[in-house]
């Protein structure tokens, strides 16, 4: 049976599409069969997987979204759904139809209050949401202020503020591609197994 994942994030510049396809690439890598439905507007995800070959892409929005993620889901392992930022009936309806919601966030406050809405949504609709830390800085109390903020609802792993995460995105890549041994691979896989163990 597929588990539909879905990244949402209101807040821009969380690097909620980044993220996607840096796990993305990592499941496929270790076996599991992926697709991907964007229904950004802006169509970033799309234009990533066209530059691939080994992950089908659906661009979809409003109406069509339901039966995309479904027919999706038919014919993969795991569906990755890249949400529009604004809360809307879009998301509720596709929260709802969500095994998990993954929301990217930096860890400043005012990306964590803009988690507020999906936080909710993901609350009343009794879909799982981890909240994942994002850009984190190399130093400082960014990472530590940001957990004593939300608890329960955030992944223990992060990945750090790494340029070769914006660099593979633009040749439709992911880090682990151009640096397998670098500590984003390393970062990413970590992510991706926690994510694995939430039942």
């Amino acid at each position: 049976m597929s588990r539909i994942v879905t990244f949402a994030q209101q807040k821009g510049g969380a690097g909620k599409t980044t993220v996607l396809t840096q796990l993305a690439h990592h499941w496929q890598a270790s076996g599991s069969k992926v697709a991907l439905v964007d229904l950004d507007p802006q169509g970033s995800l799309t234009r990533w997987a066209a530059m691939r070959s080994d992950m089908a892409c659906t661009a979809s929005s409003d109406w069509k979204a339901g039966s995309d993620i479904r027919a999706a889901a038919r014919k993969a392992d795991l569906v990755l759904v890249d949400c529009p930022g604004n809360a809307d009936i879009l998301l509720r309806a596709t929260i709802r139809d969500s095994d998990l919601v993954i929301a990217p966030s930096q860890p400043s406050m005012m990306d964590l209050w803009a988690l507020e809405p999906v936080l909710e949504m993901a609350k009343k609709e009794k879909t799982p949401l981890r909240v994942l830390l994002n850009r984190v800085p190399p130093t400082g109390r960014a990472a530590q202020d940001a957990r004593e903020a939300l608890g329960a609802d955030l992944l223990d792993q992060h990945l750090g503020n790494r340029v070769i995460f914006q660099q593979a995105f633009a040749m439709g890549k992911a880090a682990a591609e151009l640096q397998p041994r670098s500590k984003a691979a390393i970062e990413v896989a970590a992510v991706a197994a926690e994510i694995d163990a939430i039942s």
